[in-house]
């Protein structure tokens, strides 16, 4: 009986110590993702077009940064319209959308793969709001910039990324911004 307890007691300091190093152990701050339930987001239009983009378990291999090319207040929903009335795709593209003031937005569910032209229908997509005519030679206003920054590094974290694979959808400038 007594060895029965001082096992349980080691059991319980072992557990103890787990549940320590665990929580000690994600220092990263995760960004603040506002969920598409709250920018009333639409449910995709072709539920069989978004089947065929199931990733089933398909590792993503990186990220991809777009920008909008749409004025900086641009709504999420309003590029979800757009990207569904006009580009015919089944639900907005981006799986994450950042404006201006740092917002970031969930946009396409993780288990689908994007739309794309370009190849790079394995990665992760984000969007940064912007029109690209930046004063003084600014890339991205700060607030943005540092959104842009916690994503990523919450991304690779989470989806186990390697070799820090970031794509850029076009020359944007986003190139000098230390993301790591």
């Amino acid at each position: 009986m007594i060895i029965i307890h001082i096992i349980l007691r080691r059991i319980l300091k072992l557990i103890c110590c787990i549940g320590l190093l665990w929580a000690c152990s994600d220092n990263r701050e995760s960004p603040e993702i506002i969920p598409r339930e709250a920018w009333n987001a639409r449910d995709p239009v072709h539920p069989r077009r978004m089947e065929k983009r199931r990733r089933h378990h398909v590792p993503f291999k990186g990220i991809c940064i777009h920008y909008s090319g749409f004025s900086c207040n641009i709504s999420p929903h309003s590029l979800q319209a757009y990207q569904i009335l006009h580009l015919h795709y089944p639900d907005i593209t981006y799986h994450y959308i950042i404006n201006k003031k740092g917002n970031v937005y969930q946009g396409r569910d993780m288990a689908y793969f994007s739309e794309t032209p370009t190849g790079a229908d394995e990665y992760i997509h984000l969007c940064c709001v912007s029109d690209m005519k930046f004063q003084k030679g600014i890339w991205l206003p700060e607030k943005q910039a540092e959104s842009l920054r916690k994503l990523i590094q919450y991304l690779y974290d989470l989806y186990y990324i390697p070799d820090k694979n970031i794509f850029f959808y076009d020359s944007t400038g986003y190139e000098d911004l230390d993301f790591m």
